[in-house]
C-alpha cells in the first residue's frame, strides 16, 4: 500500500481528485448563499439564474486551471493567452450568442426585466419567468412558453403592463 501511495501518478490523480473536491463544494456552498442571496426581496440584484449559471462555470474554470497548473505541470498562463488570441476569432463567430449574452447581463443588472413582470414584446405577451443568459422566458395567458432572445429585448421596444 505505501508503495502504492508512493507513485507519482497516484499522487497526481489523487491531488486531482481532492481539488474536485474542494471546488464541488465551494461551487455547493457559493452557489446555495447566491440563491439565497438573489432570492431576497431587499437586495438590488433580480433573481435570475444567469448570475448563478455564470458564478458556477467561473469556479469550475478555476478548479480546472488549478488542476491542469498543479497536478499536470500546464503553464495556464500560456494557455489563457492562447485562449485570448483565439476567442477573438471566436467571438466574430458567435456575435448573436455574444449579444444574448451581453443583453441578458443588462436586462438583469439594470432590471429591465424581472422575474414577475407581465411584459409586450412586439406581439407576444406574458408573464417573465426567467432571465437566463440567452433569453427570457415569458409564460402566455393560455399557459403557453414563449421565449424572446436577449438581444431582442434590447433592440426592440417592450411594455411593463400592469
Amino acid at each position: 500500500m505505501d508503495a502504492f501511495l508512493e507513485n507519482e501518478y497516484v499522487k497526481k490523480i489523487l491531488l486531482a481528485l481532492l481539488i474536485l473536491l474542494v471546488a464541488a463544494i465551494v461551487a455547493y456552498v457559493v452557489v446555495r448563499l447566491l440563491k439565497h442571496f438573489l432570492g431576497h426581496d431587499k437586495n438590488n440584484f433580480p433573481a435570475s439564474s444567469i448570475f448563478v449559471n455564470l458564478t458556477h462555470a467561473a469556479i469550475w474554470v478555476l478548479a480546472a486551471c488549478v488542476i491542469l497548473d498543479t497536478c499536470f505541470g500546464i503553464n495556464v498562463t500560456g494557455l489563457i493567452a492562447a485562449l485570448g488570441v483565439g476567442g477573438i476569432a471566436l467571438s466574430l463567430g458567435l456575435q448573436d450568442t455574444i449579444a444574448n449574452l451581453v443583453g441578458g447581463l443588462q436586462v438583469s443588472i439594470t432590471k429591465l426585466v424581472q422575474p414577475g413582470d407581465k411584459i409586450r414584446v412586439g406581439t407576444d405577451e406574458g408573464i417573465v419567468e426567467d432571465i437566463t443568459w440567452r433569453h427570457v422566458t415569458l409564460r402566455t395567458a393560455d399557459s403557453n412558453t414563449v421565449i424572446i432572445p436577449n438581444a431582442a429585448i434590447n433592440k426592440a421596444s417592450f411594455v411593463r403592463l400592469g
